[in-house]
């Protein structure tokens, strides 16, 4: 029992000890492998084409899909801020440089 036993682990190693390319050939890597590059590749052209689609189709949507609202207020333009409105902006970009100065006196030190 013990011999037969050894003779087939023996015979189990001799198989799976196939190195280089012969364990690839019989193995099916090769195909396998070229297999999955062509999948990948496939992906990928499917990918660059629909994005390349993608303003064609939403042009093509647009009079179907409902327009999108924004809840943020544009910024007022120049000519509708008020003085007080330009000081405070004015007063904060003072205050920023202010502190920025302070800093690099007090890092040089």
């Amino acid at each position: 029992m013990a011999l037969s036993t050894g003779v087939l682990l023996a015979q189990a190693a001799n198989e799976t000890t196939k190195n280089g390319w012969q364990a690839v050939v019989d193995g099916n890597g090769i195909a396998i492998s070229l297999m999955g590059m062509t999948i990948v590749f496939l992906a990928l052209v499917l990918i660059t084409l629909f994005i390349a689609s993608v303003p064609t189709l939403l042009a093509w949507l647009d009079p179907i899909l409902p327009k999108g609202h924004s809840h943020h207020h544009a910024p007022p333009t120049p000519e509708e801020q008020t003085p007080l409105d330009q000081e405070k902006v004015v007063a904060a970009i003072g205050m920023v440089l202010h502190t920025e100065f302070q800093k690099t006196l007090s890092n040089s030190k």
